[in-house]
């Protein structure tokens, strides 16, 4: 008779595979296969014991899903070095081969932290990334917003929140995620103070430096409820209308990027829809260099940013103008 002709092999695209990636990590589905099982169980101390913030424990996740979900056949003993060095090699590789080195360091420090907590906890006898070296990071040119540009974008929102947010970008040097956690319970207007949710869980008072932010302020927070975050997820339908939000959710890293690109297209910055143009962490920079410029003072600079460690704020944050060091030029040699 006929032979039956083979199945074709299952081809997906790479944005079937992006979507049933989402998808995994959305329904937790990945948690099925052993070693997504383990990241369930990581993820639980990494939330309940370490006290990761929801943000980063988002980033965890969707790195670790894709190790679940590539390796769904092997269990965890399975990544016992020098076998699981290798895998893990092949598996950063084929996921993160053409990304920048930024991007792949941080990839290996989440499967630092993991395959660590799973050797703590007497699950595996050694750490199968300790023998892959972290990838040297290229020098990168850091852009920073002249005032004019900060200006610019801050007076092209119609949102009164939409400016305080900016505000606290480009004038308190807040991180995406600190930004994205901030409340107006975080408010303290009768000190002059925000509280800010940094890294690890650590919470660091800075001053709102100016009277009009304060003002603005105040102004948005009549009548609010203290949980309501400061941006937060909304539908808008056809006229603009909104038709769904929940304000005491914060938006997502995505979220909050194309939230950052449209105040950008506001501003004539970037083209309306783009995602390319000066990334929302150069607000950082800039606070973090004209407040040095103005004090001169690195300690009070590391403090205004949350840093652990001020050769942090010293070798990456602070950057001095072209314009300064003409200034500098011309009283050394006299023009």
């Amino acid at each position: 008779g006929a032979r039956t002709p083979a199945p074709r092999p299952l081809r997906l695209t790479l944005g079937e595979a992006a979507r049933i990636m989402r998808e995994a990590v959305k329904d937790k589905s990945y948690r099925s296969t052993p070693v997504g099982l383990e990241v369930a169980h990581f993820i639980r101390w990494f939330r309940n014991e370490y006290g990761a913030t929801t943000e980063t424990l988002r980033d965890y996740e969707a790195i670790l899903a894709k190790l679940a979900i590539d390796h769904a056949d092997l269990e965890l003993a399975d990544f016992e070095p020098p076998t699981g060095t290798t895998r893990l090699r092949d598996f950063i590789d084929e996921r993160w081969g053409d990304a920048a080195p930024r991007t792949r360091k941080k990839v290996r420090a989440v499967l630092m932290s993991f395959f660590k907590w799973a050797q703590a906890e007497f699950k595996l006898q050694g750490n199968p990334v300790v023998a892959i070296r972290s990838p040297r990071l290229r020098d990168v040119e850091r852009e920073l917003f002249s005032a004019e540009d900060v200006a610019r974008v801050v007076a092209a929102q119609p949102e009164l929140r939409d400016r305080v947010a900016l505000k606290l970008l480009f004038l308190m040097g807040l991180r995406k995620g600190e930004l994205a956690a901030t409340r107006y319970r975080d408010f303290d207007l009768g000190r002059r103070r925000l509280r800010v949710h940094g890294k690890g869980g650590k919470i660091r008072h800075t001053p709102i430096p100016t009277e009009e932010l304060r003002q603005e302020i105040a102004e948005l927070s009549l009548r609010r409820d203290p949980q309501e975050h400061l941006l937060y997820p909304q539908k808008r339908g056809p006229k603009g209308t909104v038709i769904w939000e929940n304000r005491r959710k914060p938006l997502s890293g995505p979220a909050l990027h194309r939230w950052w690109y449209r105040c950008l297209a506001r501003a004539g910055v970037v083209d309306a829809g783009t995602t390319h143009g000066k990334k929302m962490h150069g607000a950082r920079y800039t606070s973090g260099t004209e407040f040095y410029l103005a004090t001169g003072d690195i300690y009070a600079t590391q403090q205004l940013l949350g840093h652990a460690d001020v050769s942090t704020t010293a070798n990456i944050y602070v950057q001095g103008s072209p314009a300064d060091l003409e200034d500098k030029l011309k009283k050394v040699w006299g023009e």
